[in-house]
Parts: structure tokens; C-alpha cells; sequence
């Protein structure tokens, strides 16, 4: 079961129905085979309300805690209860609003945030919600009314990307295309490259939609800050919830809040694989090395038999050994990770920085190739290295064909165009190199690195041509 995180990600729910808000009772739910933490969690809870039937901040408490281990439908019914009880407050309808978000039902999730939005007329996340169910809906002027609001409130990209989204579906995309444009290249979130892609395309910009495809290549949903939520994560009870929670929280760079979490469970569950896999990563992260080291072989000796396990225990003591600078025993572990799981491209991946740092460089290349094959997500970046490497002993075909292949991966990658310019120089192709500057030019993000390459570029071209020919006097 999926855990909300202290990031916006939260749990994808079934369809659930719009809720009666008899708020005499406090809703139900079977816990026969809930952990033991969550049933007593939850009994208390219930207890609570019973005994305070008036409280509508008991009774969102228990709201929250059904939400957070798994059960939605009571979660809706009792936030709706809580919303009746203490009308003041935002969370209630504003928690059930995202509850009903996330089941589909969008009416009733605007009708909740609307009643959210009568409570506090500032809080930012309320409003670009309010945008997203509205355009998803077919209610574009209200939509764009809603991100307005939102932008005016200085909500930034995520407004934007909601009217830059409602031009798209307008045919408007010079309009959409401006928009975008008005965020900073560097700072822009993928998908939002990945928008100003389309809106190029529309516009026949084909090149320029090349680029800003190639920069929203891994673009995930664009998602924002919520810190209404972060009082929800309390309420995340029992083994199993809290060592997911302790993902979501070491995903999200917060190490130190996820090692909070696990320390309290290493007496009770000294061996398990999400504990023992979390603790190392967290002590990994907090330069822990050897606290990370005794855990990570912990759980080599106690999953030794389960493959799937034991890679990640492989995996992270050869990133420790890498940081221990111990080279011999870093691709020791990267080994045997790539043997336990040959799927997986990372372990390859380290393999080939250790072997390229030693100067074992056609073993590092194959590394790289091999990671590439598996599938590795940024591929361009090692075939750049493989060009690098090449580069180094002097070996320009080789070089021009890894950077060609880097800037294929990745059409926005400005130091492979310049280390490509170099090579396809040095190749004696000054007409290709010139071309991969102007490329590299377009980009715009490195215009004194490009300049710099002109002038060397023309020095070469220049003293090539003056050197005599071979018969010559």
C-alpha cells in the first residue's frame, strides 16, 4: 500500500460516493487485519469522538487517520462530518476535496474546495487545484479565473503551466508558447519545457520543439508545494506505512525526518529489507559511512538468498566503498549487484566511473555501453563521458561518434555539441564542427563557451591551411 509522503504525491484511491454527513456517529471500519498500531490508533480515535460527538477537530483528526492507512471512503464520509461540525475550518473540506480529486469525482471535489476557498481566499494550492478540476472538466474561463488567482498569489510556474495548458487546448499556441517563454530556461520544470515543445511543433518550429522536447525528456507531473499536508503525515501508523513513508521522505531529501522514523523500529525489526535498505540509505546521505557499512552487511548476510533484495545491499556497499575510496572492494559489490539483478543499468553505470578514474578506459566504455542497453535514463550523459574518455587518447572518430550519439539522446546537451565542435576540429571537419556550434549556439546557455570554440576553431582551420602540403617547397 502507497503512504502520502511529505511531498503533493499522495495515495491513488478507488472510487468512492459522496458521503452522508450524519455527524452524531462516528464512521466505522472493519480492523480484524489492520496492524495492531492502527487498530489502537484508530480505536482511540473513535473513542475520542464518541465521547466528544460536538468536536469537529476530533473528528477530522480521525478523518486524517483513515485517509493516511487505507481507508477512503470513511475518510470522505468523516471529513464531510467535520466540515459540518466546525464550519471555520479549512482542512476538512479542503482534505475531502482531494480525496474526491483523486477518485474522479470532480463536481464534488469543486463544490468541497469551493468550500475551502470561503474559509481562507489566500492559500495557493486551493486555488491551482480549483484551475486543474475546472480545465479537466471543460470550464476554461473559470479555469483560467482560478490560476489567475493563483499567479496573482504568486503561485509561479504551476499557474502558468495551467494557462499556458488552457491555450494549448484553445489552438492558441503563440499565446501558450509566450507564456512559457516568460519562465527562466534553467529554471523551468520539465513538463513545462515539454508544453513549450508542443506549442513550437504547432507552430512549425521544428527545431525549437526539438530542443524543448530533448529538456522535458524526464519531465514528471508538475506538482507543487502543499504544506496543509504535512499535518496529515502523523497520522501514518504501523510497520508497513511508516517504512513506506520513510521512502517518500528519503526521495524527497529529507533524511534526517525519514532516520526519526526508522530508528524507533530497528529493535522490533532488526532484519527487515525496508528497514535495513532504508537505514543504509539514510546513513549513506548523512555521511554515516560506518553505521551504513555494519547495516548494508547486516542485510547481505540475513537476504543473501533473495536476489532482489540483496542487489540494493550490493549496490549501496559499492557506492560506500567508492566513497571509502576503495576501489577493489566498490567493484567487488557492483558486480555482484549487476550478476543478482542484470536488469538493472546503475551498477554498470558506477563500474564504469571506477574503471575510467583508473585508466582502464576500454573496460569503462563497455561499462557505459552496457548501462545505455539497459535502458539507463541518462544515457546522454555517459555516452558524453565514453566521448570524453576517447577524446583523452586522442582517438577523434571515436570521440565525434560518442558525442554524436550523446547529442542525439539529448538535442539540449550544449557541452557535447562544444566537445563534439573540438573533436570533429581536431578530425580536420571544420564544416561539421561549425555546424554543431551554431547548434550549440541556439541554446543559448553557454554563449562565452561558444565564442571561446569559434576562436579555437578558426585558429586550427587557420594554421591547417597554412601548413605546406607534403610535396610542397
Amino acid at each position: 500500500m502507497a503512504i502520502a509522503g511529505a511531498s503533493l504525491v499522495l495515495v491513488a484511491l478507488a472510487g468512492c460516493d459522496r458521503p452522508a454527513t450524519d455527524h452524531d456517529s462516528p464512521v466505522a471500519v472493519v480492523l480484524d487485519d489492520a496492524d495492531p498500531d492502527i487498530t489502537r490508533g484508530i480505536s482511540d480515535l473513535v473513542a475520542a469522538v464518541r465521547a466528544a460527538p460536538q468536536s469537529g477537530e476530533l473528528r477530522g483528526r480521525l478523518a486524517m487517520a483513515y485517509e493516511m492507512n487505507g481507508f477512503p471512503e470513511a475518510a470522505l464520509a468523516t471529513y464531510a462530518q467535520a466540515a459540518t461540525l466546525e464550519p471555520e475550518e479549512f482542512n476538512w473540506p479542503y482534505f475531502q476535496a482531494l480525496l474526491l480529486g483523486r477518485s474522479g469525482d470532480l463536481p464534488a471535489a469543486l463544490a468541497s474546495v469551493e468550500q475551502a476557498i470561503t474559509v481562507d481566499q489566500d492559500y495557493v494550492p486551493a486555488w491551482l487545484w480549483q484551475g486543474k478540476w475546472l480545465m479537466d472538466t471543460g470550464d476554461e474561463d473559470a479555469a483560467e479565473l482560478a490560476y489567475r488567482r493563483a499567479q496573482d498569489l504568486g503561485a509561479g510556474s504551476p499557474a502558468i503551466a495551467g494557462l499556458a495548458q488552457i491555450r494549448l487546448r484553445q489552438d492558441r499556441p503563440a499565446q501558450a508558447a509566450a507564456l512559457l517563454e516568460s519562465v527562466s530556461a534553467e529554471r523551468s520544470h520539465p513538463q513545462l519545457h515539454r508544453m513549450l515543445g508542443e506549442a513550437y511543433r504547432s507552430l512549425g518550429r521544428d527545431d525549437d520543439a526539438r530542443i524543448a522536447f530533448a529538456r522535458g525528456k524526464l519531465a514528471s507531473p508538475l506538482e507543487w508545494f502543499d504544506p496543509r499536508q504535512f499535518r496529515k503525515t502523523e497520522y501514518v501508523w504501523g510497520f508497513k506505512n511508516q517504512m513506506a513513508h520513510a521512502g517518500d521522505l528519503l526521495h524527497a531529501g529529507m533524511t534526517e525526518e525519514a532516520l526519526a522514523i526508522l530508528d524507533v523500529w530497528e529493535d522490533s525489526y532488526p532484519d527487515d529489507p525496508a528497514l535495513l535498505t532504508n537505514l543504509g540509505w539514510a546513513s549513506l546521505n548523512l555521511d554515516d559511512l560506518d553505521r551504513a557499512h555494519e547495516i548494508l552487511l547486516r542485510g547481505v548476510s540475513v537476504h543473501s538468498s533473495n536476489h532482489s533484495v540483496a542487489y540494493h545491499f550490493h549496490f549501496h556497499l559499492g557506492r560506500l566503498h567508492v566513497r571509502w575510496r576503495d576501489d577493489e572492494q566498490a567493484l567487488f559489490h557492483l558486480e555482484k549487484a549487476a550478476e543478482l539483478n542484470p536488469a538493472q543499468p546503475y551498477p554498470h553505470e558506477e563500474r564504469g566511473k571506477i574503471l575510467l578514474r583508473q585508466g582502464r578506459t576500454d573496460e569503462g566504455i563497455e561499462a557505459f555501453d552496457l548501462a545505455v542497453q539497459r535502458g539507463i535514463p541518462h544515457s546522454d550523459n555517459l555516452l558524453h563521458a565514453a566521448g570524453v574518455a576517447e577524446a583523452a587518447r586522442g582517438r577523434w572518430p571515436e570521440a565525434v561518434e560518442r558525442f554524436r550519439q550523446a547529442t542525439a539522446a539529448n538535442p539540449a546537451f550544449t557541452e557535447a555539441y562544444l566537445h563534439l565542435a573540438r573533436s570533429l576540429g581536431q578530425a580536420g571537419r571544420f564544416d561539421e564542427a561549425r555546424q554543431a556550434l551554431d547548434w550549440a549556439a541556439r541554446l543559448g546557455t553557454h554563449p562565452g563557451a561558444v565564442a571561446s570554440a569559434r576562436r579555437i576553431l578558426a585558429s586550427g582551420e587557420s594554421s591547417e591551411a597554412e601548413e605546406p602540403s607534403p610535396g610542397g617547397a
